[in-house]
């Protein structure tokens, strides 16, 4: 059982899925996102943003809420830095009871790192100075502001984003000519993009292809 939905339309600002995995977890890139987990005792977590794919199986069926940057601390109030790759307890029990805490009232959200996390898909092979002085903000404001907000820097965000803008155009193509993907996804040339998809995935983004297309 793998399967993606749409979250409640209310929550469409604050979560971009909610999924549903069991068994064998098939071919998948690294989500530069915090997580809501919730197992199938009803307890809940917290998952921090990965810049490598998870492998394995999952003994029992597990449902994630995967929050869009900026809503682990503006609505949750907890540094999304401050969440560990292996997860935290987090209150309450069930999906709804998590639902519920997204549900409530925000603080403004950081408007400088929403402008360039805006900017980083739009130039995605931009350097992170030029996105931080278009922000007016030095490095070092962006990235210890970017970290409360997505829990990642600003560089290992950006690595993690090329790799889905790259999978996208793949599979928008036919047949993928991987140089121009490639160059248009924000990779240096080919050879950084498939040594890029080695280290996160384990594979070169070619046989990444592959093997999520026979996995549906």
């Amino acid at each position: 059982m793998n399967s993606d939905f749409a979250p409640p339309a209310d929550l469409a600002d604050r979560v971009s899925r909610v999924w549903r995995r069991a068994g064998e977890l098939p071919p998948a890139l690294p989500q530069p996102s915090v997580d809501l987990l919730v197992f199938a005792d009803g307890s809940l977590w917290l998952s921090g943003p990965e810049t490598e794919a998870r492998t394995g199986s999952l003994t029992e069926p597990l449902t994630g809420v995967r929050l869009r940057p900026g809503t682990c601390a503006s609505v949750l109030g907890i540094a999304a830095d401050e969440v560990p790759l292996a997860g935290m307890p987090f209150p309450g029990e069930g999906l709804d009871t998590g639902l519920r805490a997204l549900r409530a009232p925000a603080r403004p959200a950081d408007p400088a790192v929403a402008h360039v996390l805006k900017a980083m898909h739009a130039a995605p092979g931009a350097p992170v100075s030029r996105h931080a002085a278009e922000a007016g903000l030095s490095e070092r404001q962006l990235r210890r502001r970017f970290l409360v907000a997505v829990g990642l820097s600003p560089k290992a965000y950006a690595r993690v984003a090329r790799l889905h803008r790259a999978m996208a155009s793949a599979r928008s193509s036919p047949v993928p000519d991987w140089a121009e993907i490639a160059v248009r996804s924000g990779f240096y040339d080919q050879p950084h993009m498939i040594a890029e998809f080695r280290r996160a995935v384990g594979s070169s983004c070619v046989r990444f292809f592959q093997a999520s297309a026979a996995g549906g």
